[in-house]
């Protein structure tokens, strides 16, 4: 198991109250090259196409992760995104 596949157990299991910007960032660009932006620091928004359609994501197939005061984001949006990492890769399965 990877150090990134350890992360995103803990963050499902057990998230941490917040983590920095840049360890987030560091997994959206493994699971999501290409697919997402930053919108003046605040906000990532990713963006994929085998989410579209599905009610909790957007029409476009993206959704956002806050980042509180540009630094950090909740562990609420970290277990987010976990499940949206296993789920898409449950999808490719």
């Amino acid at each position: 198991m990877t150090k990134v596949d350890k992360t995103l157990e803990k963050w499902l299991k057990n998230p941490p109250q917040e983590v920095p910007k840049r360890r987030v960032l560091a997994v959206v660009e493994r699971f999501f090259p290409g697919q997402y932006e930053t919108k003046s620091g605040s906000h990532i928004v990713i963006r994929h196409e085998k989410l579209i359609g599905i009610q909790e994501y957007g029409p476009d197939g993206s959704f956002d992760i806050p980042v509180k005061g540009g630094q950090k984001v909740k562990g609420f949006y970290l277990k987010k995104l976990a499940r949206t990492i296993r789920l898409l890769e449950e999808m490719e399965e």
